[in-house]
């Protein structure tokens, strides 16, 4: 986002009227080197513990707040 303006103009604003806060945070972390590495860690220990993979994504989505309320389904089988 560097050199794209400053975020305090309208014309910024105005980009980003339709997001929300699920779009920042998605954002914040995809660009946090701490959450990238705590990610990682959590999936070679999922990968090494499949029993436990569950339990330690839980873990990782407990420590960074993150919370998924509706349950993804299915669309089409296409």
């Amino acid at each position: 986002m560097s050199g794209d303006g400053s975020w305090r103009s309208a014309d910024y604003a105005e980009r980003f009227k339709t997001h929300d806060h699920a779009d920042f945070a998605q954002e914040f972390l995809r660009r946090s080197p701490d959450y990238a590495r705590e990610y990682a860690k959590t999936e070679q220990r999922a990968a090494a513990d499949p029993a436990k993979a569950q339990e330690e994504r839980e873990g990782l989505a407990r420590r960074w707040g993150l919370s998924f309320p509706l349950r993804s389904r299915k669309i089409s089988d296409r």
